[in-house]
């Protein structure tokens, strides 16, 4: 039997950064894997699915701008995007497999499981460890409706030769708005089933807007309806309607991707969601943590967020629980045509906590940085605490994503907005409007 001083699960962004820790302090370590080793969002999340946002990004700023000096459409050439993708997804597990082998990590491909809390199996292969990392992320949701076997998730859909004539896209979050503005730009008709209230995390105010700007791109919506089977290219909606489409998304949602770990067997507790952490990321049996997106931490599954868990996960195995994970205000994008941003909280919520505040809908469509651009739906909403500093800042529109990063920066370093009102930026850019926003 093989001892480690920590057995990794998962080669995402949390798993890689915890292994480094171990490497740079000498110690032991293994990590698993029973996908393609390299994490999620490198190869079929954020990265992936940017670099095919790239060619409907600049087939809709075209289209926008035409009859404001430009003339003459453009079209996607799905296959070649798709191989651009490729490219670069297609050299990670590679890549990754050199950094192991590089730097001492023993790697594992399989399917591992619990047999006790210090105790492991890879297939046949029995591991022993002082420390476990539980890194595994998250996995699509599966439906069980008559047809749901031929329903695409995100996985999937980054793979298609060639786009849909006709998509459905089942859920209201962010995989089924981003690939349903993704395709119809590349000139598939699509619908969008939704069940509730969409993006419920995101500054509602601004979802309407995303709403409005979806119809505006030719995009159908059908709200308050589920998907009940699908046969042929029927598929039967519980409105009693239904829908012709080619390709079905199933985009209704993400669970942790624990089931296969056995993680009774080593009194882990947790829930569809992820595992229950302590503030140091420890899960309920104290030689065994959790981080990213399958850990129940109180951080949104955020890439940013994966790493810096994965690096604190790792201290606190080798130090000891002494460093307390701390909730950071990062921005969460809907990367749609416009994006929707934001960073802190809602005003919603902070009507639900009783928190004083001020700021309100500001519509930015007729400022400058937007005209130029052809920006309708830009729009802004900036709260402000009686303290002056910024409790939250949701952004629509084609710069609602750098926006978003400039208060983020002001927020985690608790820059007032006073302070941030008198720096000066360079004129005219998105940075040079933020003065404005924060007007009373």
């Amino acid at each position: 039997m093989r001892t480690y001083d920590c057995i990794i699960i998962g080669t995402g962004s949390a798993g890689n950064q915890a292994a480094y820790k171990f490497v740079e302090k000498g110690l032991r370590v293994a990590i698993i894997e029973n996908f393609t080793p390299g994490g999620t969002c490198a190869q079929r999340g954020c990265d992936a699915k940017k670099i095919l946002l790239t060619g409907s990004e600049t087939k809709d700023a075209v289209e926008r701008l035409l009859g404001y000096g430009l003339k003459g459409l453009i079209s996607i050439d799905w296959r070649q995007l798709m191989e651009r993708k490729n490219e670069y997804t297609r050299a990670i597990p590679e890549q990754t497999r050199a950094r192991y082998d590089e730097i001492g990590i023993d790697y594992f491909h399989g399917e591992p499981r619990f047999l006790s809390k210090e105790r492991i199996v890879v297939d046949d292969t029995e591991l022993e460890a002082k420390h476990f990392l539980i890194a595994t992320g998250l996995r699509p949701r599966e439906l069980s409706i008559p047809g749901s076997e031929r329903f695409l998730t995100s996985n999937e859909f980054l793979e298609l030769r060639d786009v849909p004539r006709r998509l459905v896209c089942i859920g209201g979050g962010y995989i089924s708005f981003e690939f349903a503005h993704l395709a119809r730009i590349a000139g598939a008709e699509v619908t969008i089933v939704l069940r509730s209230r969409p993006l419920k995390q995101f500054e509602q105010e601004l979802v309407e807007v995303l709403l409005e700007a979806t119809q505006a791109l030719g995009i159908k919506i059908v709200h308050s309806a589920e998907a009940v089977s699908y046969h042929g290219t029927t598929l039967q909606l519980s409105n009693d309607t239904t829908v012709e489409t080619d390709v079905v998304l199933n985009a209704t949602g993400r669970v942790a991707s624990v089931d296969q770990l056995d993680l009774e067997k080593a009194g882990v507790e947790y829930e569809e969601k992820g595992i229950h952490v302590n503030e140091y990321l420890q899960s309920s049996t104290s030689n065994i943590f959790a981080a990213g997106d399958v850990a129940l931490s109180g951080n949104p599954a955020l890439t940013p967020f994966a790493g810096t868990e994965g690096s604190l996960a790792a201290h606190n195995m080798i130090e000891g629980p002494s460093r307390k994970l701390e909730l950071l205000p990062v921005p969460s994008v809907v990367f749609t045509a416009p994006n929707v941003t934001q960073v802190g909280q809602t005003e919603a919520a902070l009507k639900k906590a009783d928190i004083s505040y001020r700021g309100h809908l500001i519509d930015t469509s007729s400022w400058q940085t937007n005209v130029r651009i052809k920006d309708p739906f830009a729009r802004a909403k900036v709260l402000i605490g009686d303290d002056d500093q910024i409790l939250g800042a949701h952004f629509i529109g084609v710069h609602a994503a750098e926006l978003a990063n400039y208060f983020s920066f002001a927020m985690q370093h608790r820059i007032p907005s006073s302070a941030l009102q008198q720096t000066s930026f360079a004129y005219p850019t998105p940075a040079s409007d933020i003065s404005s926003l924060l007007v009373d």
